[in-house]
């Protein structure tokens, strides 16, 4: 078993290295500004970051889910513009159907419950869907007319879409089909499915964010100096770089504890709570961050603000925290052993 949870270094080391040289906040600005950037897609696609975690014989690049949560962390700290955790949400739901997935960017529709199958023919529409502007396809789960689950994939081409944005000011569209012609599959996997395998990836994200935001925060303070000395110095500038130093660990101890309960099992319980903690932690970073920097955090021509945007916009998506608490709470309130729930990997708790 400690070969399957441990991750590639190789890997780790790569992500590190290509991410922080090709996004740096002038490029991540940009994108923002300018929409998708098919040459950065190229980018990482050469390097077969979007599908790591699946299976080569299905067209990934192999890997374990470990592998694609340090893509996904990485992502998350250097604020990556591009459908990464998408891509593979649609590739996983794909090859879950035993589909192959062709190269290029995708994305999913996380609530399709207005979406309509009939054969082969959707119609209907769905709302925030990250990405629908650049993903050359798009994936879903829509119930057929028997009331049977099928993994749906649709061209983006084919779709009406009305952009929008979030708080990041990355794609957030609104998506119709009108009688559109699609492939479907089959499937064992649940819209629930879906949201735990997005939430698991999105708080990996949140954790790479908040991971930058502590490095940058400690950085500025020891560089800024007021009263004859550097900032950080001052007992109340030190408070919110250990709540910075606290909310990145546990977040990201929590994001790889529910990585290693996944490899087991179905981890409900270690991904409902890894991204409540995400959601709640994003929030103190977030406060801290700004808090430390002062006016400056503010401004448009400062790092900072590419990561808080992200990590007040992902506290909503994949379940937001009074959500996810409320689902943890029910599951507790039919177990008496909670001590053993929150101790162990891969505990048998249904959330």
């Amino acid at each position: 078993m400690s070969d399957i949870v441990r991750r590639d270094p190789d890997l780790v080391r790569l992500v590190a290295e290509f991410f922080s040289q090709t996004f740096t906040p002038d490029v991540v600005t940009a994108v923002e500004n300018e929409g998708f950037s098919p040459d950065l897609w190229s980018s990482v696609e050469q390097l077969g970051l979007p599908l790591i975690g699946i299976e080569e014989d299905l067209g990934g690049s192999g890997g374990s889910l470990l592998d694609l949560l340090a893509v996904v962390h990485g992502a998350g700290e250097h604020a990556v513009p591009l459908p990464l955790a998408e891509t593979s949400l649609a590739a996983w739901l794909l090859t879950s159907a035993g589909a192959r997935v062709e190269p290029g960017p995708m994305t999913v529709i996380a609530d399709s419950s207005r979406l309509r199958l009939a054969g082969d023919r959707l119609s209907g529409n769905a709302a925030g869907v990250a990405w629908a502007r650049g993903a050359a396809r798009v994936v879903a789960i829509v119930e057929d007319e028997a009331g049977s689950a099928r993994v749906v994939l649709v061209n983006a081409a084919d779709l009406d879409v009305e952009p929008g944005a979030d708080l990041a000011g990355m794609p957030k569209d609104g998506v119709s089909a009108a009688d559109v012609a699609v492939q479907s599959w089959d499937s064992a996997t649940t819209a629930d499915d879906l949201l735990l395998r997005g939430a698991l990836l999105r708080s990996a994200q949140m954790a790479g964010a908040m991971t930058a935001a502590f490095e940058l925060t400690k950085r500025y303070v020891e560089q800024r100096v007021q009263f004859g000395r550097p900032i950080g110095a001052f007992q109340s500038v030190q408070a919110h770089i250990v709540e910075l130093a606290q909310t990145s660990a546990l977040t990201t101890l929590s994001v790889d504890r529910a990585g290693v309960a996944a490899l087991r099992g179905r981890a409900s319980f270690e991904i409902v709570a890894a991204k409540s903690l995400a959601d709640r932690n994003a929030g103190l970073a977030v406060r801290a961050a700004h808090q430390a920097h002062g006016a400056i955090g503010m401004t448009r021509e400062y790092a900072l603000q590419l990561l808080s945007r992200r990590l007040q916009g992902w506290r909503g998506e994949y379940g937001d925290e009074s959500t996810l608490n409320l689902r943890l709470g029910a599951a507790m309130a039919r177990e008496r052993g909670i001590a053993a729930a929150v101790t162990s990997v891969g505990s048998a708790i249904a959330v």
